[in-house]
């Protein structure tokens, strides 16, 4: 039965008590990142472009082949819409497989990505920074990617705030770790971009042992015996997942290529550039935790059977997203050289980054809109528009523009960021087409796993 008639009020408080956390969790995922980025402020403004070059190396990759675990949402979600745990527990004991593959092509393509900028790059500050940072912390890639599986199965069942604390913790360890090898604090060996980047692989490390350690407990008695590879499961996980590692590698390599191509205009075009992709980062990651948030209860009521929940929610979702962008975008607007002056001290630095930041607020909501409008397609096991959205919004649209404003009418780096600015606003009209279409006809939303691929096999 679709039970469709629950008040707007009681699935706004669901959502919130779901994405809460959530927000908090990939706020604190994105607060390392923004850490690192401070204390290298502070080594210098080549040490801020070595370190985003590599960061965006690491992370482009990375995120990329986190995207092929992001059928997990669905599947996980759908699972316990339908309380089929059979299914649950197969799928969580098939993503240890999944990690591991995804782990070995991350691996490869990062080393990969280093390797030709290092042989293609000057010599200098700026590559010997990049050289640093990227070689110590390739080395918490593992723990990235077993964590993801551990919390997105969590989150699925609605069990979040421990996972909160973990990285709450963890941004803690990580801020006194960078202080302490990074710049040297309290009688510890200044070890600049190298010490940032180990600070990162310890708590990495940490966080992957209080998630392992808070899922053994939950789950007793749980075996974490590696079962042998279900080649139909992994089917269905890269079936759905590769799609979104297309989307997620389209619109994080876009954002990269235009890393690389700021690395061009000189140290502190790059500087600005990198500082404000943190930013923009950073208050991406709260519509993205109401994508995820999307992702859960969309999928949790087409499992249940309860399409029109489902629509209300993904809907929902997004209008959450859109109302919190709109404060950061008024925040970019109002106060530029103040948000800048926490990473920064170069004059030069920060009379880049407000023109940059003001580009940025103007594409807050669409930012907004895009990724939780991503999360509700995913909830229905729709991971194909969102590829193609980013493949036509950031390319033919969003890096094209940007390269002819910053070349063909010298705006430089202001140039480029109004050209992926552009290209966000396309996705997101995309994406909100879509959705609407997907959602249009109730009667046609279905749970994935049965009306695809059958009664998932014994084991």
């Amino acid at each position: 039965m679709d039970h469709s008639h629950i008040p707007l009020r009681t699935e706004l408080r669901d959502t919130l008590k779901l994405a809460g956390p959530i927000v908090l969790n990939q706020v604190g995922h994105m607060s390392m990142g923004l850490v690192d980025t401070m204390v290298s402020g502070r080594i210098g403004t080549n040490a801020i472009g070595g370190l985003g070059l590599a960061a965006n190396v690491f992370w482009t990759f990375t995120s990329v082949c986190l995207g092929c675990l992001f059928a997990l949402d669905t599947y996980f979600a759908q699972s316990i819409g339908a309380r089929d745990d059979r299914s649950l527990s197969g799928y969580l004991a098939q993503s240890w497989w999944s990690c591991a593959f995804v782990t070995v092509a991350s691996c490869l393509l990062i080393l990969l990505g280093g390797a030709l900028y290092a042989v293609t790059a000057a010599a200098g500050p700026v590559r010997d920074a990049f050289t640093a940072y990227l070689a110590n912390i390739i080395w918490c890639l593992p723990t990235i990617f077993v964590f993801f599986v551990l919390q997105r199965y969590w989150q699925a069942r609605h069990r979040v705030l421990s996972f909160t604390v973990i990285i709450l913790g963890a941004n803690v360890l990580n801020l006194f770790a960078c202080l302490a090898l990074g710049l040297g604090w309290w009688g510890f060996p200044r070890l600049e971009v190298k010490g940032i980047a180990m600070a990162t692989v310890i708590c990495r490390y940490v966080m992957l042992a209080a998630a392992v350690g808070f899922t053994w407990y939950e789950l007793k008695p749980f075996t974490w015996r590696l079962p042998r590879v279900d080649w139909h499961i992994q089917r269905q996980l890269f079936r759905l997942g590769l799609p979104a590692a297309g989307h997620t590698g389209l619109e994080v390599g876009a954002f990269t290529i235009a890393t690389f191509v700021a690395g061009t205009l000189g140290a502190v075009p790059l500087a600005a550039h990198h500082v404000c992709l943190m930013m923009a980062a950073f208050t991406f990651m709260f519509p993205y935790g109401f994508s995820q948030a999307a992702a859960v209860r969309v999928g949790t009521f087409i499992g249940a059977e309860q399409a029109a929940r489902a629509r209300t929610a993904g809907y929902l979702c997004i209008a959450v997203s859109v109302t919190c962008m709109s404060f950061f975008s008024l925040g970019y607007l109002l106060f530029p050289r103040t948000l800048l002056g926490w990473f920064t001290h170069d004059p030069a630095v920060i009379a880049t980054g407000a023109k940059l930041l003001i580009i940025i607020a103007v594409f807050q909501i669409a930012d907004g809109t895009q990724v939780s409008a991503t999360g509700a397609l995913r909830g229905l096991g729709n991971t194909h528009a969102a590829m193609v959205a980013n493949l036509i919004g950031h390319y033919p649209v969003g890096l094209a523009l940007g390269l002819i404003l910053c070349f063909g009418f010298h705006f430089g780096v202001t140039g480029l960021w109004g050209g992926l600015a552009a290209g966000l606003i396309s996705v997101a009209g995309m994406l909100m087409w879509a959705w609407r279409s997907a959602t249009r006809d109730l009667s046609v939303l279905h749970p994935l796993a049965r009306t695809e691929t059958g009664p998932l096999p014994d084991h």
